[in-house]
């Protein structure tokens, strides 16, 4: 072949080479721009969230649940700032490394938190609200993907104190028991979500400015602090002493029907509430129904002497034989009685005369004040889950159930039902609802719910009065003897149940109560006080009665309601020598901020501590053997616990704050290692001041146990 042929040969090819380059980078353009085309015309929706998903996240924002105060707007529950633990899967780069580490700080396991780091999730919890000392720890070793978000944790300072009425929240804030869950919408503030902008490396260099977040509403509680522990105290000593399954108590202000302390046993601690039985979550206030027996004998007489069916000094034939009812023999519970008035009937606790009154009335009249004095029916306080007992219709009833009934049988109450009768007679008359809410305040401190006493019009005056009479005789001179107070006058009814198991009473099973107020003819305060089951001793008045004693002794002098009867020792006669007091100048201490069981210990130890002071004491002369107890009215706990240990006495505390009063009283005489009770109080400045604070002066300088609305 010619050269030429060969060369122009080759041009040819080379040619036909390029041409087909020049076509595939044709097709390959034309193909990337269908490609282009398809993705940014059909696929743009798709692929422009995708963009912002990657692009685009929010941080959500959790307010903080209102504070729940005490009446003296003391902590009972708040709100503090803890923080949350999460991950970015797809920013870590050694899991198992990462999952290592972490596991012995969160006491988690490493497998499973290995599973959580590598998923496919875009973002996963690791733990929630933890210790501040987790935190510090995770935080100094700076792994990649692991993030902090900061939440609010639900803190309950007093711990059991009131827990019932406190209930708990779960771990996202929502209110599961209690007041927390019934005002939850109004105490959980809204939820705000902050949106952020990421780059490359998932830094955020973005964000929304405009927050919605709210904090929630602040509750004030009528409850108080010093009685509601005084309560929990005295119901706990009470059911372990006698070995009992349960227990509950109540404590109300009986002319406005503010709940001031109300408890149940076994109690728990709703920091911790998942370590305890459901049992102890139950609010057996409200929620447990029993036959409260003698007790309700209160509702037949009320009945007897409003329709004016009988009279205080006339007397009734209470021997045994002569009540037959539907031909059954009635009798007491014990020994048999002659001849009673209708006062000694009460105060007694005979069940043939209070049948026999009981048949003066009928069943429809018997039914009617039952009714009026609000069983078989809520009695409407702001607690979820209340009961409305057990009551039948005159319809249902058999030809006995009109003894029955008058003396507390084929009839369901709960505690709460029961205290709220009695504060009915204790009031004159009136019918109360139950308030355990006294307001509802704004962050800001201002009021958007006040709720306002609601009183029915029951009974009669003059009706109140003799039952007052009536129901001072039954603990002076019946079966209540156990339930009298020192220095204050008291008014109440003991009551022993039969629990009636398998369609029978049973003979060895037994619910122990006792309801009542004082001062007697002046009431500041009434109380329930019901015991499940108690072994050896049952009766309401070995049982129940010096629970009630031993609560309104102290919550009486906690609130400073002024004495109407002599105390015990000067009942006996005993002189009264004064306490000898040498330097004026106290010790300026703060009280500190600690659960009540750990007051005593934690000053005495605070004062073993503290060096020894130039300035001068406050000191007492003594005797060697004997010596009389001081005066510690408006001491300090600090000085108090001092000057016991200096005396040798072993001190019992109760409250917090300043003293208000002592048992034994000032100048009695003692020796060392005699127990001295003192009874402590926050009221007066600090709560004063704290008051004003929230713009809640309505209620700054009144006494604590005047009847406010």
């Amino acid at each position: 072949m010619k050269p030429l042929d060969k060369w122009k040969g080759s041009r040819v090819t080379l040619t036909h080479r390029i041409l087909g380059v020049y076509l595939l980078f044709l097709v390959w353009t034309v193909a990337l721009a269908g490609r282009l085309a398809y993705l940014q015309i059909y696929k743009s929706d798709e692929y422009f969230v995708k963009a912002e998903q990657q692009q685009i996240g929010f941080i959500e924002l959790s307010p903080k649940r209102g504070d729940i105060l005490d009446r003296h707007l003391d902590p009972l529950a708040i709100s503090v700032k803890m923080d949350s633990v999460f991950a970015h899967p797809k920013e870590i780069r050694e899991p198992l490394v990462t999952a290592q580490a972490l596991a012995p700080i969160l006491e988690q396991d490493e497998h499973e938190l290995y599973k959580r780091l590598v998923s496919d999730r875009a973002f996963t919890y690791l733990a929630r609200k933890i210790p501040p000392r987790q935190s510090k720890q995770i935080r100094e070793l700076k792994l990649e993907g692991i993030h902090f978000q900061q939440e609010t944790n639900r803190v309950y300072p007093g711990r059991e104190l009131a827990a019932h009425v406190l209930g708990f929240v779960g771990v996202d804030n929502e209110g599961l028991s209690g007041l927390e869950y019934l005002y939850n919408d109004l105490i959980k503030g809204k939820k705000s979500r902050v949106h952020l902008r990421f780059d490359a490396k998932r830094q955020s260099y973005d964000s929304d400015s405009q927050l919605q977040q709210q904090d929630g509403n602040t509750i004030v509680l009528n409850i108080d602090s010093t009685i509601q522990y005084i309560v929990q105290q005295a119901l706990e000593e009470a059911v372990t002493s006698h070995q009992a399954l349960n227990g509950s108590a109540i404590v109300m202000d009986p002319h406005t029907g503010d709940v001031l302390a109300l408890a149940s046993y076994p109690v728990f601690n709703p920091n911790r509430y998942g370590n305890y039985p459901p049992a102890a979550h139950r609010n057996r206030a409200i929620l447990d129904i029993y036959e409260p027996g003698s007790t309700f004998k209160l509702i037949t007489f009320s009945a007897v002497l409003d329709q004016k069916l009988g009279d205080p000094s006339e007397t009734i034939d209470c021997r045994v034989g002569t009540l037959r009812l539907a031909g059954k023999v009635y009798r007491e519970a014990e020994a048999s009685y002659g001849l009673l008035t209708l006062n000694e009937v009460l105060a007694k606790s005979s069940n043939v005369g209070t049948i026999k009154l009981g048949l003066r009335l009928g069943e429809e009249k018997l039914y009617e004040y039952i009714k009026r004095f609000g069983f078989g029916e809520k009695t409407g306080v702001d607690l979820p889950g209340e009961q409305i007992g057990l009551l039948r219709p005159v319809s249902q009833w058999s030809r006995i159930s009109i003894g029955a009934l008058s003396i507390g049988q084929e009839v369901g109450v709960t505690p709460l039902q029961m205290v709220r009768a009695t504060c009915a007679i204790a009031n004159g008359g009136n019918l109360v609802v139950p308030r355990v809410v006294r307001r509802i305040l704004t962050p800001e401190g201002e009021v958007v719910y006040q709720p306002r006493p609601i009183l029915e019009k029951i009974l009669d005056p003059e009706t109140t009065a003799r039952m007052k009479q009536a129901m001072a005789m039954a603990i002076e001179q019946g079966t209540g003897k156990n339930g009298r107070l020192n220095g204050y006058s008291s008014a109440g009814k003991t009551g022993t149940a039969q629990k009636f198991i398998d369609g029978q009473y049973s003979g060895t099973r037994y619910i122990a109560s006792f309801t009542g107020f004082a001062p007697a003819n002046q009431p500041a305060l009434a109380a329930v006080v019901v015991i499940n089951e108690p072994e050896g001793k049952y009766y309401g008045g070995k049982v129940a009665a010096p629970v009630f004693r031993q609560i309104m002794e102290r919550a009486l002098i906690h609130l400073r309601v002024p004495r109407d009867q002599p105390m015990e020792n000067e009942r006996m006669g005993q002189t009264m020598a004064s306490a000898e007091l040498v330097g004026s100048q106290s010790i300026s201490v703060s009280e500190p901020e600690l659960p009540l069981k750990r007051l005593e210990e934690t000053v005495l130890t605070l004062i073993r501590a503290e060096p020894p002071s130039p300035s001068p004491q406050r000191t007492i002369t003594v005797e060697t053997e004997t010596f009389p107890i001081p005066d510690f009215s408006g001491m300090s706990l600090r000085e108090v616990a001092r000057e016991c240990a200096r005396l040798g006495l072993h001190l019992k505390v109760s409250g917090i704050g300043l003293a208000v009063g002592q048992r034994p009283a000032a100048a009695t005489e003692a020796s060392r290692n005699t127990v001295c009770e003192v009874f402590f109080s926050n009221k007066g400045t600090d709560a004063s001041e704290r008051v004003a604070l929230r713009h809640d002066s309505d209620i700054a300088g009144r006494t604590s146990w005047n009847h406010e609305p």
